[in-house]
């Protein structure tokens, strides 16, 4: 009798223990499923492929190095190349928020593929941050579209300054049939003429070609002093200034901040000699050294700007963001040193900035002011 007393006890023991432990058995589920909720998407959408490609791996490498160095391990970021087209923006755009499940957008690159993107980003309560498109359009996107690049209404202006302080008095323009060219264009030629200048050529191409010597030819006819050249295409800029040497045109040569590139020093060669770039920052000293350290290399074109358009999203998820909306309130309220300068977005979610000035000298790109 004893024993069996015993061993109904044991029982009841092993039976109470066994309920006790299987509450904790479900805590513990639970709590998977809470770490896995906090796991926030991040999109990135740019060229990495196509005329533009060495635009978005510059401003992929500015993000990913603000990932690193933040450390936010519970974001993602997943990549979609849009090749800077707006077609492509669109169904990259879809797939980020309908199928990836990104609550925030870096990107785009190109103003004419962050123009077809973001009525998309707006109805669907997702920020996207530009680190480099630069139409005045953008500023007019709604209240989820962000750029950490000024506007071209303000380089425009400046680069207008920059060739009448300089004495040039009769202006051609030679730009890319594109958001980015023909906002930039119109800012352009306004200031010029409002300076007292004289806009004698105003010349259009599509963005990748290489043939532009009709459009050359014009504007040799039209005698300017200086020319300006507004692209975001490697390969069409390297043609035009090769192109400008073949027709012995000997106009001064400026150029908007995409000619800030090392692919247009190593095409070009002798007949990038001289040019004249009016450019968005390239960084912080600090900036440039670390990039320096991790690639081996210094910071390519909107390297800075990608890095500051990562950072503000993540500090927004380091404050505690985790949906759209919550991200957007939170940019609105960004006030940082960034790799480009101090960021802070204003009602249109547009940031000021100052230009640097470079000219190619023996091959390189030297700051002159």
């Amino acid at each position: 009798m004893r024993n069996l007393i015993i061993s109904v006890l044991l029982i009841g023991i092993f039976l109470i223990v066994g309920c006790v432990q299987q509450p904790a058995a479900e805590t513990t589920e639970e709590s998977v499923e809470v770490v896995e909720a906090e796991v926030i998407k991040v999109g990135f959408m740019g060229p990495l492929s196509g005329d533009a490609a060495s635009y978005g791996e510059s401003i992929k490498r500015g993000v990913d190095l603000a990932m690193k160095e933040m450390g936010l391990d519970n974001v993602e970021l997943v990549v979609e190349d849009s090749k800077c087209e707006g077609k492509e923006a669109v169904t990259a755009i879809n797939k980020l928020i309908s199928l990836d499940g990104v609550v925030a957008i870096v990107g785009e690159v190109c103003s004419g593929a962050t123009l077809a993107a973001a009525p998309i980003a707006n109805e669907n309560n997702v920020p996207m941050v530009s680190p480099s498109s630069t139409s005045p359009k953008v500023s007019e996107q709604g209240e989820y579209t962000f750029r950490t690049v000024p506007s071209d209404a303000l380089q425009g202006d400046f680069g207008a300054n920059l060739a009448y302080d300089r004495g040039y008095r009769k202006l051609a323009v030679l730009y890319t049939n594109e958001e980015y060219g023909l906002g930039f264009n119109n800012v352009l030629t306004e200031s010029f003429a409002a300076l007292g200048g004289e806009v004698v050529a105003s010349e259009t191409f599509e963005r990748g070609a290489v043939d532009i010597r009709t459009q050359l030819t014009k504007t040799k006819d039209a005698e300017p002093d200086v020319i300006y050249i507004i692209s975001n295409s490697p390969d069409s800029t390297v043609a035009a200034l090769q192109q400008m040497t073949e027709l012995g045109i000997e106009a001064a040569i400026f150029g908007s901040e995409g000619q800030k590139s090392p692919a247009i020093l190593e095409g070009a060669g002798e007949s990038a000699e001289g040019m004249v770039v009016t450019a968005v920052s390239s960084g912080t000293s600090g900036f440039i050294e670390r990039h320096q350290a991790e690639y081996g290399e210094a910071p390519g074109p909107f390297a800075a700007q990608g890095y500051d358009a990562f950072k503000a999203i993540g500090l927004a998820v380091e404050q505690g963001a985790t949906t759209g909306e919550e991200i957007k309130n939170a940019l609105f309220g960004s006030d940082f040193d960034g790799a480009s300068g101090h960021i802070v977005f204003d009602e249109n979610g547009d940031v000021s900035g100052n230009y640097d000035v470079f000219e190619v000298q023996n091959g390189e790109f030297v700051l002159t002011s």
